[in-house]
Formats: structure tokens, C-alpha cells, sequence
């Protein structure tokens, strides 16, 4: 099995609108073993894959051959995935225990959970979890910036930067924060959002917090967008004049609103902060003392990269690799080039659509002022068009 991209389900939105993952009980899990740090130490720097901002630790099983387990601070339990196990010979395994480079983490049970929005909501096949149960021995500190993540012995561990910590406090570790922001019009609002490292969207707020609170009308403009949480269109994607994050504040924000249901923290909640706004930090998990560390890092004032073709894609068929259309923005390029719902893209430039997978498309149509040829099916005729990226909203 591989490790590389197959997509079913995705938008080209380079917000990359990822929904939760397949484990969201709420209730605190069971924590793990103590983990043991290779030649008595107790520190370790952990071999890491970062697609679209999401976090991928590569561990073993019982020392089988390495899989990716995605990092989900919402997700209460370390899990992976059915099949998964079944190739790497690993299915029900007794003291099962995750082989990370330079740290042994043991658990009670590690459960084969299927995951069936995975491969809609990343682009990539799913192998596996890592809850909170993962990080309540651990400290994590995630440079996303360098891509570089590093865990230490929380009892060694003491933090000496400049970065700005927010206690978690809500039920069952889930990390929650404050935050400042305002809308396209209107007033500044603070409100409590949701931390989860499995979202890759900046930010996705749930519709009801501005139902309950009259202030729907104050988005500002918005365009259709796949839902983070089905990953079908759906969902409304617009901007924010601000967003601040204690005494971080970032411009211009690319943001989500949804329809779906939030997990429950335990306390009311406006949204979620995905690893979209992560990004832009060095971000240290440290569960055992119960607080989120964030220090802006080089990337801290880029901006958010929206979708610049106006598609709503979605990828069928073997391997993942029949794009249809599923949508067209009005007054997009794609609109204006002819694109029409029901078309598949067989190929861009010279390369075919075997050759490329959902997040190499995501990316050519993030490219601001980048022209390109689109090989079209439509029914039984092929035929082809041009598409340059620019900004429609």
C-alpha cells in the first residue's frame, strides 16, 4: 500500500477544507505507557510528512514497517486503520507499542479504526491516529516553519521562549483558545474555538454561533466551497478583516462556515483553528501541564492562498484519478474559459491526470497569473482550453 496521494473527495481550495477525523469522542482517553526515550534520554526528534499543513508522524508497530499516523488533538484515542494493520501483520496485536524514532510510546490496546472521509478530507491513504491519548505523556513541539517536530519527557521539559500559552482547560484535553476576530462588517467578536491539527483549513466557523447572534449578514461576500466536514460543496468561504490570537493578530483571513456539527469541547465554541492558521507558528502540544504554546515563526504574516480557477473538484474512479467538475464559480477563469460542470480534467499541460493527484491540482490553481492548458472530457468528444489563475473574490 502507499503512502502517496490517492483523493477521492477535495475541493481545489488551497484553505484545503479538511473535516474532522473519524474519531471524535470526547471523553478522556486512556492514557498510554510511560514512553521510553532511546539510550536513556529524553528527548527525540521524530521523523515527520507535512501535506497541506497536517501533521504526519511516521511510527512503527511492534517494530513492523513504518506507517503514517495523522496528529488530531480532537481525535480521544490512537488508532490505525483496518487494513493497514492487516498488511503490516499488526491486527489485535497484545502491548501493542508505536516505534517513533528515538521514543518507544506503549498503549493499552490500539483499536482498528476505518476512517472513510480520510482520503476525501487529506489526499492521501489513511494508516492512522494519533489521539490525545499520544500526547498526555508527551511534550510536542511542531515547527511548521522547518518542519521539524520534536517530543520530550514532560517532566524535563521547561519552555523558554518568547511564544504566548493558552491553558487547555475544556472536558477531556480538548485544546480550546480565545480568540478576537471581525468580520467583513461589523464589530470585533471574542469567542472560543476549537484547536484540531487535523483540519487544514485556517479557520471554519459553525453557522448556528451567527444565526444565535443575528449577525449572518455581517460575512461579507462568500462563494460556495466543499464542507470540511463532507467534503462535497456545500459550504460558504469568504474572508475576515481580522483574527487574533491573544496578542497575534493576522489580516485577511480565508475563512470557512459550516453547517455541519462541531465536536463537543465541553464549552460553547464559535469554531475551529485547523493547521491552515497553525502554519504560521511554532506550536508546542504540552498536555501534561495543560497548555498550547504558539510562537509566530517566519511564516507568520503570509498570506492565506485561495483557490485562484474557480473549480469544485472531486476525484473518482482508480486510483483516484478521474477529476470531475462538480462546481464552477460565476466569474471565474474556469467559468470563463468554458468549464462546465460534468467536465473531467484528463490532463493539464503535458501531464495526463494519471500522472498527478488532487493536491498537485490544488496547488497549479493557487498560482496566481500562472496560464494553462486543461485537457477536457465532456461525454465522448475531448477537447481543450485555456485557464489562467487569477484572484474572483
Amino acid at each position: 500500500m502507499s503512502l502517496g496521494p490517492k483523493i477521492a473527495v477535495c475541493a481545489v481550495f488551497c484553505a484545503s477544507l479538511c473535516a474532522f477525523s473519524l474519531s471524535r469522542a470526547q471523553e478522556t482517553p486512556e492514557a498510554p505507557g510511560t514512553p521510553r526515550f532511546s539510550y536513556g534520554g529524553d528527548a527525540a526528534v521524530l521523523a515527520a510528512q507535512f501535506t497541506d499543513y497536517l501533521l504526519f508522524l511516521s511510527a512503527r508497530v511492534n517494530v513492523s514497517e513504518p506507517s503514517l499516523f495523522e496528529l488530531d488533538t480532537t481525535a480521544a484515542a490512537t488508532s490505525i486503520a483496518p487494513d493497514r494493520a492487516t498488511e503490516i501483520g499488526r491486527m489485535n496485536v497484545p502491548s501493542p507499542m508505536l516505534n517513533f524514532d528515538g521514543v518507544d510510546v506503549p498503549f493499552s490496546v490500539l483499536p482498528a479504526l476505518a476512517n472513510a472521509d480520510f482520503v476525501a478530507r487529506v489526499g492521501q491513504e489513511y494508516q492512522g491516529t494519533l489521539g490525545r491519548d499520544f500526547l498526555s505523556n508527551l511534550v510536542l513541539d511542531v515547527d511548521y516553519s522547518r518542519e521539524t517536530v520534536r517530543a520530550y519527557a514532560p517532566e524535563h521539559y521547561k519552555y523558554w521562549g518568547k511564544g504566548l500559552a493558552f491553558p487547555i482547560t475544556a472536558a477531556g484535553g480538548i485544546p480550546v483558545i480565545p480568540m478576537k476576530f471581525a468580520l467583513d462588517k461589523g464589530k470585533e467578536i471574542t469567542a472560543d474555538f476549537v484547536v484540531d491539527t487535523a483540519l487544514n483549513a485556517p479557520v471554519v466557523f459553525d453557522n448556528k454561533f451567527f444565526a444565535a447572534r443575528h449577525i449572518s449578514s455581517d460575512r461579507g461576500k462568500t462563494l460556495q466551497t466543499v464542507d470540511p466536514f463532507s467534503g462535497m460543496p456545500g459550504a460558504a468561504v469568504g474572508r475576515l478583516r481580522t483574527l487574533a490570537l491573544g496578542k497575534y493578530p493576522v489580516d485577511d483571513v480565508l475563512a470557512v462556515f459550516s453547517d455541519h456539527a462541531f465536536p463537543d469541547a465541553g464549552v460553547p465554541v464559535a469554531g475551529a483553528i485547523g493547521s491552515g492558521m497553525l502554519r504560521r507558528f511554532t506550536v508546542v502540544f504540552d498536555n501534561p501541564q495543560h497548555q498550547l504554546i504558539l510562537d509566530p515563526n517566519i511564516h507568520f504574516p503570509d498570506p492565506d492562498q485561495e483557490d485562484k480557477s474557480g473549480l469544485l473538484i472531486v476525484a473518482k474512479g482508480t486510483n483516484y484519478k478521474t477529476f470531475e467538475v462538480v462546481g464552477v464559480q460565476p466569474n471565474s477563469p474556469a467559468f470563463d474559459a468554458g468549464i462546465k460542470q460534468g467536465d473531467i480534467i484528463a490532463g493539464i499541460d503535458a501531464d495526463p491526470a494519471a500522472d498527478l493527484s488532487l493536491l498537485t491540482v490544488r496547488d497549479l490553481f493557487s498560482q496566481v497569473g500562472h496560464k494553462y492548458k486543461v485537457t477536457l472530457e465532456r461525454g465522448d468528444k475531448t477537447q481543450e482550453v485555456t485557464i489562467q489563475m487569477r484572484r474572483y473574490f
